[in-house]
C-alpha cells in the first residue's frame, strides 16, 4: 500500500494499521485514529449512534458532521458491531432451536418437531431464499439497440469527439402514430 497525495486521513490510517513502520501517523491523525478506537469501544458497550454524537458534541466540542464521520470511518475500519451482534443472537437462536428439533425427535414429537423445522427456515434465512417473486432475469445484462437518424447519429459522434454540440438546428420531424382507444385495447389484451 502506498500513500499518495491527496490521500484522505482515512487513507493514511488505513495503511497505519497495515504497515505501522512505514506509515507512521501525526499527532493529528493519532488523535483521529483514538477517536475511531472509542467509537468502537462505545458500539461494543450498545451505545447508539446518537448517544455517541451527543457525547462527541458536549464533552468533546467536535461538530455533529464530524461525529457522523467518525462513526462511519470506525465502522470501515473496524466493522458494524451491531450487525455481527445480530447475527450472533441469529447463529445463537439457531443452535437453540437444533437443540429443541433434537430434543422433539428423541420424544417421537412431530407437531413439535414441524414448528422447531418451520423456526429453522425462517429465521434461519432459508425461506428467503426461494423468493418466488425473485426474478433473475432483471439483472441479466442486456444488449439494448437504439436505430437513429443519420443526422441525429452524426451530431452524437460531433458532441462525443467535440464535447458538445448544438441540437437545436436538428430536422427533427414527427413520425405518424395511431391512437388506441380504451375499448380497442382491451379487446387485444383477451
Amino acid at each position: 500500500m502506498l500513500i499518495k497525495r491527496g490521500d484522505s486521513t482515512f487513507d493514511k490510517i488505513l495503511a497505519h494499521y497495515i504497515n505501522p513502520e512505514h506509515f507512521p501517523l501525526t499527532e493529528t491523525n493519532t488523535d483521529i485514529l483514538n477517536r475511531l478506537n472509542e467509537v468502537f469501544a462505545l458500539r461494543l458497550n450498545h451505545f447508539s449512534s446518537q448517544q455517541i454524537v451527543n457525547k462527541w458534541v458536549n464533552e468533546k466540542g467536535i461538530s455533529q458532521a464530524q461525529a457522523y464521520i467518525d462513526i462511519r470511518n470506525s465502522e470501515k475500519l473496524f466493522g458494524n458491531v451491531l450487525k455481527a451482534d445480530v447475527e450472533g443472537s441469529r447463529v445463537v437462536w439457531l443452535e437453540y432451536t437444533r437443540d429443541f428439533l433434537k430434543r422433539c425427535k428423541q420424544k417421537g414429537d412431530k407437531n413439535n418437531e414441524a414448528k422447531a423445522l418451520k423456526m429453522m427456515a425462517d429465521y434461519g434465512g432459508f425461506a428467503n431464499e426461494d423468493n418466488p417473486e425473485f426474478n433473475a432475469e432483471k439483472f441479466e445484462n442486456m444488449e439494448i439497440h437504439v436505430n437513429v437518424d443519420k443526422q441525429v447519429q452524426a451530431k452524437l459522434l460531433e458532441m462525443l469527439s467535440g464535447g458538445s454540440v448544438d441540437l437545436n438546428n436538428l430536422n427533427v420531424t414527427d413520425i405518424d402514430f395511431e391512437e388506441l382507444k380504451t375499448d380497442e385495447y382491451e379487446d387485444d389484451d383477451q
